[in-house]
């Protein structure tokens, strides 16, 4: 298949009376954007963490605890929605127990009722330091109808090892779930979305939290985001990248129309190729400490 129409999510932190209004409201929020086309829908990063605002302030061991509670709910959830609506769902991430372990995992919902896995593989300072998480340790390539996918949640997208290694790999889509809190962390994410794009010639769709809430939570109370979903900036795209982006933190839905044909388009007859024209070689030995030692 060639088109593809994703719909990603600027989701709020509104103030929301209970667990009920909140399955609720993601429930409204996912059958307007299937109703408006989406094939798939990307929700954001610690899109269960939102459930903390109903409990009195947990340190971030508690809190992790806690949400472990929702993990089949949140499954059972986004797998009815899936199947209920005939659209892919990446559930954005959830926080659960893997082993002896809390994990960050994103999980990537089909219609069939299939289930593709994510945990983040780079914990930013915090989630090592404050949060007891642990970080994953492999990457998943996603077989679908429209080519391979794989899922790099925030913090992962501003490695680009990562999105090298997919593209090596057949990646034509990159799914990021990101939760950030300022306009820094947004910009990093944001640019290394943009950058995996024009690096590697595929596509690269971003989510995030917005809003705030009317209670400080030490684990997640406020969001800076725009949704985007960007291309190479070559032809047959546009200048900028830019297939679609939201309003800068309202709450709403982005979306777009991912074009693969396009993208191979661009691979074959692009001005410029840089996932082809890389030079391995060179690299390598400019990384060699006695070649960089005689320079």
């Amino acid at each position: 298949m060639n088109t593809l129409n994703v719909a990603a999510a600027q989701y709020s932190l509104s103030d929301v009376p209970s667990e009920e209004a909140f399955w609720a409201g993601l429930a409204r929020k996912m059958r307007k954007a299937a109703e408006n086309g989406a094939e798939l829908i990307l929700l954001p990063e610690y899109m269960t963490a939102h459930l903390l605002s109903f409990q009195p302030e947990l340190s971030h061991e508690e809190a992790c605890m806690h949400l472990e509670t929702y993990t089949d709910e949140y499954r059972s959830f986004f797998q009815r929605s899936s199947r209920e609506l005939n659209v892919m769902i990446l559930g954005g991430t959830h926080i659960c127990r893997e082993g002896e372990r809390f994990v960050n995992k994103a999980s990537l919902f089909f219609p069939d009722g299939r289930i593709e896995e994510q945990n983040k593989l780079h914990l930013t300072p915090e989630e090592r330091i404050r949060w007891p998480l642990s970080e994953g340790d492999k990457l998943n390539i996603i077989e679908t109808e429209w080519g391979r996918w794989a899922i790099l949640t925030c913090y992962d997208i501003e490695f680009p090892e990562l999105s090298r290694i997919a593209a090596d790999q057949g990646v034509v889509l990159i799914l990021c779930p990101s939760y950030t809190d300022t306009a820094y962390g947004y910009h990093r994410v944001r640019y290394c979305c943009q950058a995996r794009a024009i690096e590697n010639q595929l596509f690269v769709a971003l989510s995030g939290i917005v809003g705030s809430l009317p209670e400080q939570r030490p684990q997640i109370d406020q969001g800076y985001c725009q949704a985007g979903l960007f291309s190479p900036c070559d032809m047959p795209f546009t200048a900028s990248g830019l297939i679609g982006a939201g309003r800068l933190n309202e709450d709403e839905v982005v979306l777009g129309e991912l074009d693969f044909s396009l993208l191979h388009e661009n691979r074959t007859n692009g001005a410029v190729a840089p996932f082809y024209d890389r030079r391995p070689a060179l690299y390598e030995k400019l990384s060699d400490k006695m070649t960089i030692g005689e320079c």
